[in-house]
């Protein structure tokens, strides 16, 4: 609450006194600060009600055109002279910052001041509300600070505080103040043509992390990413008239492979507002949308391939154009221009029945200008002539849709010429003229000069070990004993678990281990650790004592069962004992201090008088 202080000006505590004075109701009055502002300012609206009773409360109807940034409350005094003498009058006073969301006339309705004996409203307020930035016609000179205004940093109600910062910080941001927007840069496109989706986040508050992003299933589509910020950079959009910063998510190149509308699901991603210790995890999804998918039209030129749209250049090359017998040459395809590079499909070359063409190896490269796909695709065949002459590898052809002109075009290489001559060895094979599809072998070397060296030798050799029978056995002895050595562990834990004397000495081991711990680790624990662990190191053996779990029975029950079970009176003297003692560690802990190696002694004793028992 604000401290009494008169800082109103003169005239508007005597017209308030006056109104007063007029009528036994509350007088509600509200003012702005300015009355043309821009939507980048905030404004102050100040609600004053002049004898308003106890109990009573200062209301502001709800305004879609305008945003609340900060409220304050307080009370202020004034003196009203009359001929009973001065009376100071109680003045209630709501401030409220304020910014307007759009351009216009705004018009704030009345306030309300909710009393027990009704409802009393002020006039309304009109303001301008301009684009962008209004300077103020003060000249920017805010009245001074009210010494005796709320908050350590001397500001006043008007002023604006860190914890005002920290509050907005700290509430939840509104569908209007944050929200994810998917766009597409085209409505409609063709079978195979590119359409940009882009992901923005629109914010009027601080942004500190993205994270979670889910992408929708863009089932239909060629996908190909254009940009993904690894900072987010803002820039500054305006929606239906507010301003905005906003945020690039991410940027996609989505090629559609059928026709018709294809839907878009919304991206979903957790956002975090604020800073530090102020932020918020915000949750938002984009909206839907529809692309809608014409198909290629009719016409398409013979060998053309759906996917074959966009702008492209076909050329080809050999990497020598005269080659030996039997050494091969490279032929190089390659497609350059603007579309989906990665769905293309390139002519297969037909060569003559004297060259042979083997599979081909392929390479893409990629890039993106003004978040356009385009790259270079190139396949190089391998070429081996199996015979002497100069042969000619025919032209190719690709046929494609250009979306930008809405016709098929075709984009062709020249023939290539391949001369192939005979070896370095003297050996040939060449066309007979007139006839280049029978060859004739001709023999630079005389075949008779030449004889063939022929050898034969036998060697006397023992046969290797592997092939011999007791080597298969050697092997089979390491996996035969590793299979008898887990199936006698088997075996003895199968009796063991059987036994039920051993699974009984077994325990008894374990909760005396237990209790031989606590030796050592005993001065670590503090009393309730301490008599736990003795408390479980017991019931484990009083469990094996009864055959059945004790754990759940009530310290009579107990007793009752180790009086049936025939233990004896020392045991039973002992367990009462222990037991006692835990409690009241338990339940009384500043008691007294426990005797921790008496209690150990019981435990111990307890575990001996178990086998005398």
């Amino acid at each position: 609450m604000r401290r009494t202080g008169s800082h109103l000006p003169a005239t508007a505590v005597l017209l308030l006194a006056a109104s007063a004075l007029a009528a036994d109701a509350p007088v509600v009055t509200q003012e702005v600060d300015r009355t043309e502002v821009g939507t980048d300012d905030i404004f102050v609206l100040t609600v004053r009600a002049v004898d308003a009773p106890a109990g009573s409360s200062l209301q502001l109807p709800d305004t879609p055109s305008v945003e609340t940034i900060g409220t304050s409350r307080g009370v202020e005094s004034s003196v009203r002279f009359g001929g009973g003498g001065p009376r100071v009058q109680q003045i209630s006073t709501l401030r409220v910052r304020m910014r307007a969301l759009k351009p216009g006339k705004l018009v704030l309705p009345p306030a309300e001041l909710h009393a027990s004996s009704g409802v009393f409203k002020s006039q309304s307020v009109t303001l301008t509300v301009k684009a962008g930035h209004v300077p103020d016609p003060s000249g920017g000179s805010r009245p001074r600070p009210d010494p005796f205004g709320m908050g350590p940093f001397g500001g006043g109600d008007d002023a604006e505080n860190p914890f005002d910062v920290f509050r907005r910080r700290q509430q939840a941001a509104g569908e209007r103040d944050l929200f994810l927007r998917g766009e597409l840069d085209k409505k409609e496109v063709y079978q195979g043509e590119q359409a940009t989706l882009s992901l923005w986040i629109y914010a009027r508050v601080d942004l500190s992390r993205v994270d979670a992003v889910t992408m929708p299933r863009l089932d239909g589509f060629w996908t190909e990413d254009v940009d993904t910020p690894k900072e987010l950079t803002g820039e500054t959009r305006t929606v239906d008239g507010v301003p905005y910063r906003a945020y690039l998510l991410r940027r996609l190149a989505l090629f559609p492979v059928k026709s018709g509308a294809r839907e878009i699901g919304p991206v979903e991603a957790d956002i975090t507002t604020g800073f530090l210790f102020a932020g918020r995890r915000e949750h938002r999804a984009s909206q839907p949308l529809t692309l809608k998918v014409k198909p290629l039209p009719a016409g398409a030129p013979a060998g053309f391939q759906p996917s074959a749209v966009g702008t492209w250049a076909l050329t080809a090359e050999l990497t020598s154009g005269r080659t030996e017998l039997g050494t091969p040459v490279t032929l190089r395809l390659t497609v350059e221009g603007r579309g989906n590079v990665k769905d293309l499909v390139l002519p297969r070359p037909v060569l003559p029945p004297a060259l042979k063409l083997y599979e081909p190896t392929s390479s893409d490269k990629t890039s993106t200008v003004r978040g356009r796909i385009q790259g270079r695709r190139t396949q190089e065949f391998l070429v081996l002539p199996q015979q002497t002459g100069t042969f000619e590898i025919p032209a190719l052809e690709l046929a494609y849709f250009d979306p930008e002109t809405q016709r098929y075009e075709r984009s062709r290489t020249g023939p290539l010429t391949l001369a192939v001559v005979p070896g370095a060895g003297g050996s040939a094979v060449a066309a007979t003229p007139g006839r280049p599809d029978e060859p004739v072998a001709r023999n630079v070397l005389n075949a008779s000069a030449l004889r063939p060296l022929r050898i034969s030798a036998a060697l006397d050799r023992p046969p290797p070990p592997w092939r011999r029978g007791w080597f298969l056995a050697l092997l089979a002895l390491p996996p035969l004993a590793f299979i008898g050595t887990v199936a006698g562990q088997a075996v003895q834990r199968h009796r063991a678990r059987s036994d039920p004397r051993g699974e009984r000495r077994r325990c008894e081991q374990r909760a005396r281990g237990r209790l031989a711990a606590l030796q050592t680790a005993g001065p670590g624990l503090d009393d309730a650790a301490f008599s736990a662990e003795v408390d479980g190191a017991v019931a484990e053996l009083l469990s094996l004592r009864l055959g059945l779990p004790v754990t759940g029975l009530t310290r009579e029950a107990l007793r009752e069962r180790l009086a049936t079970a025939g233990a004896p009176p020392e045991f039973q003297a002992r367990v009462r004992r222990l037991q006692d003692t835990c409690d009241e560690v338990r339940f009384a802990p500043g008691a007294s201090r426990m005797d921790r190696a008496a209690v150990l002694a019981d435990a111990e004793a307890l575990a001996g008088l178990w086998e005398g028992a």
